[in-house]
């Protein structure tokens, strides 16, 4: 019971995080409806592929990363699309947290305290503790990400309670115009879909539950449905407020000129009472603090792993380990500026590929003599998975082009 609610926290810490901060800052393009219902569908889809990772794994006997089960399962080519691509993906997320971080730490010590800092000194800051934190033993990670997790949703509720005190509730922003737009939801989908990023932990989280079949299942819904209900909350009070306290600024996040930290300094600003604006940093910061520790204990778990023939001595291993795991992320912040949307969306088409398309693919390779969860003899929820996985990538291709 003790694991799996420090499995729990560690999903839903890995998913909160700037995802949540920048979900309002897409979703004001479509209004509040439509935003509840892409939500809802992308958990599902979400949820019902974890349990195909899982069954991954289980089948496997021992958690293993993507690479290791495209081996595993099919060859040395799946094996290449598999590391690479869940590589990617924590890289991008990484710095995409890196960059949230920091920006939202830059405008709170402006506004604050007075002070002046550069970002680039700052995200050297933040990359440097973040290393510092991946070298904790995977218990005290657990345990310092509960500590900050759920200081995170109390945090939050009590943020949500205050701010839904002034929203007027006969005035919300229920659809936008811009709704019928197709090319708003090809920049969106991607964005939101990487909200639900916590594929990188599977293996991870498979060993820590000593491969514990029911305890993985209960922990994947809980630790997914946790970040659906906070961010569908989260974004509905956040769009109704700016909707009706600060117009201008609404219309700037509608077309899409608004950063992540200047959304914090309008709330702080909109807020009435100073312990409601000094709660609007700390759940951001929280947030950010507890995705970094998330993704980045997957990804340094899985270069130990790769690491381990070449460098014997564990503390050795695990310090560059950690270095390997924040430099790549930290370069992209500091040579790529504002582009936190923008690594968002690629980082949800390689989400797409490695949570869905490389899974599904997996699962139809493998022996289906004896499945853990019978959910997965449902092919029209595998067809209904692959085909969402596949639209997302098709969105951010669009993006690009």
């Amino acid at each position: 019971m003790y694991k799996q609610i420090g499995a729990i926290l560690l999903i839903a810490g890995t998913c909160i995080g700037s995802g949540m901060i920048a979900l309002p800052l897409v979703l004001a393009k479509i209004g509040l409806i439509p935003s509840v219902f892409l939500m809802i569908s992308i958990w599902f889809v979400m949820y019902f592929t974890s349990l195909i990772n899982l069954e991954l794994s289980l089948s496997a006997g021992h958690g293993l990363s993507l690479g290791k089960l495209g081996r595993l399962y099919s060859g040395k080519i799946a094996e290449l699309v598999g590391t690479i691509s869940l590589k990617l993906l924590s890289y991008s997320l990484l710095a995409v947290f890196i960059y949230g971080g920091t920006s939202i730490l830059q405008e709170l010590i402006e506004s604050k305290l007075d002070l002046n800092y550069s970002f680039n000194f700052l995200a050297t800051g933040f990359a440097f503790i973040s290393m510092i934190l991946l070298l904790l033993p995977i218990k005290w990670i657990d345990y310092f990400n509960r500590f900050l997790f759920i200081g995170l949703l109390v945090v939050v509720a009590v943020l949500i309670i205050g701010l839904n005190l002034t929203i007027d509730w006969f005035e919300l922003p229920l659809i936008s115009k811009q709704y019928a737009d197709l090319s708003v939801w090809t920049a969106l989908i991607p964005v939101v879909f990487t909200s639900f990023g916590f594929q990188v932990i599977f293996h991870t989280l498979a060993n820590y539950c000593k491969m514990d079949s029911k305890m993985l299942k209960r922990a994947f819904f809980w630790g997914s449905l946790i970040p659906a209900f906070v961010y569908i909350v989260w974004t509905c009070s956040i769009l109704s407020l700016v909707h009706q306290a600060n117009p201008l600024f609404y219309k700037e996040m509608t077309s899409g000129n608004a950063e992540i930290g200047q959304l914090i300094q309008v709330l702080s600003g909109i807020a009435k009472w100073q312990s409601l604006q000094l709660l609007i940093w700390a759940v951001s910061l929280l947030a950010i603090a507890t995705s970094v520790i998330g993704v980045g204990v997957g990804l340094c778990d899985s270069l130990k792993g790769m690491l381990s023939k070449k460098v014997i001595n564990l503390k050795t291993r695990t310090i560059l380990a950690s270095i390997i795991t924040i430099m790549p992320a930290y370069i992209v912040v500091i040579l790529v500026p504002n582009a936190f949307i923008t690594v968002l969306g690629f980082a949800g088409m390689i989400l797409a590929l490695i949570a869905v398309l490389m899974p599904v693919y997996l699962f139809e390779k493998m022996k289906k003599d004896k499945l853990h969860y019978p959910e997965l003899k449902k092919n029209y929820l595998i067809m209904f998975a692959f085909l969402v996985a596949l639209l997302v990538i098709i969105c951010e291709v669009f993006n690009m082009l």
